[in-house]
């Protein structure tokens, strides 16, 4: 881990700069991820199945610890929880909130996404790009990867309260101008200003 295993050795590291998170929508497969290369990116969850160069990865789920572990084992940065086993741990301080000091711990708003945007601002990106955050199913897939079990009701138990803090977190952000862009063409949220991701990877 290049001695970098505590998450205030992370604060203001990308000041300015661009990142682009892959989510885990289905539109994730829809597009030419090998167009990040030289991006700084960063992964969520099983997005390493379609793209497992990334420079960073977020990760909440204990399962995937599990299902995954060569893979996770992989990521050069991984960012998680306190109790997981083996990664830069953060302290969870609640479902709702947003956190600007990583230091204190970090909320989940329900959604490794979200959780991912505190990592982002932390670090000083000043440019978020999310590509493959639908918060919407596709015919029988509720992943790029295909149906997740444990997901198949997500649409109505679980996207509403995410999407309330996605919210929450793209007005934290707006006041202090900082851009978040959403590169789904199949995304249920407004909250978070729409772009293609062929306008993205032009940049």
């Amino acid at each position: 881990m290049s001695g970098l295993e505590r998450i205030e050795q992370f604060k203001g590291v990308h000041a300015g700069k661009r990142l682009f998170i892959l989510a885990s929508g289905p539109s994730l497969q829809d597009h030419d991820l090998s167009r990040l290369e030289r991006r700084i990116v960063m992964g969520l969850n099983r997005s390493f199945l379609a793209y497992p160069d990334t420079h960073y990865h977020c990760c909440m789920d204990q399962r995937l610890f599990d299902l995954h572990e060569d893979l996770m084992r992989r990521t050069r940065f991984l960012f998680t929880l306190e109790g997981r086993p083996w990664g830069i741990p953060m302290k969870l301080l609640g479902s709702e909130g947003f956190s600007l000091d990583l230091q204190q711990g970090v909320y989940s708003g329900y959604t490794i996404s979200y959780l991912a945007l505190q990592v982002a601002v932390y670090m000083g990106f000043s440019e978020v790009f999310y590509v493959g955050l639908d918060l919407a199913h596709k015919g029988g897939n509720t992943h790029f990867f295909g149906n997740d079990f444990h997901s198949r009701n997500h649409e109505t138990t679980e996207f509403p309260k995410m999407a309330r803090m996605l919210e929450y977190g793209a007005q934290v952000l707006t006041d202090k101008g900082i851009r978040v862009c959403n590169c789904s063409p199949t995304s249920t949220l407004d909250c978070f200003e729409r772009v293609s991701f062929e306008y993205a990877v032009s940049l």
